[in-house]
């Protein structure tokens, strides 16, 4: 009787955890996102007309971007997740029949039109919304925005 009581508190812990763990990823998520929306206004200097016209524009893009990296991501998985080739790599590769990575290759290329043809779309939508000058602070406020995430997540790792 006390193994089935240990059993189910030890499972319960675990999945306590686990849930723990996802609200924790979803958190740290929703802080960047937020961080993001702050810095890039910030360097921005939207004007609150230029705030609502843009923010709803600039998401639908996010999401629509972010779709198709995990598209990109999942068409590769087929070659990682072969149990005789985990990782991709040029020796995997070595090993992809032909016809495999003519579709995958298919596949991606098709993806990575999508997302350019997404990026001219949006870059068309924001043109009738900011000044050309904005767009371009908002290129530079972005990729400094990734230079400052990747610095903050190098010093974590060193603090850890």
């Amino acid at each position: 009787m006390k193994t089935i009581q240990y059993l189910m508190l030890i499972v319960a812990i675990l999945m306590s955890t686990n849930n723990y763990s996802q609200d924790r990823k979803k958190i740290i998520k929703d802080r960047v996102k937020t961080h993001k929306i702050a810095f890039i206004s910030n360097q921005l200097n939207l004007t609150t007309k230029e705030a609502e016209l843009f923010w709803p524009i600039y998401n639908a893009h996010e999401k629509l971007i972010s779709q198709y990296r995990k598209d990109e991501i999942n068409a590769m998985k087929v070659v990682m997740k072969n149990l005789e080739r985990p990782f991709l790599s040029e020796k995997n590769l070595d090993n992809l029949k032909e016809t495999e990575a003519k579709k995958i290759y298919n596949l991606v290329t098709d993806i990575r039109n999508k997302t350019h043809q997404e990026k001219q779309s949006f870059l068309s939508k924001l043109s009738s919304i900011l000044s050309y000058k904005k767009i371009l602070k908002l290129q530079v406020a972005e990729r400094e925005f990734k230079k400052e995430l990747f610095k903050k997540l190098r010093q974590n790792r060193r603090k850890s």
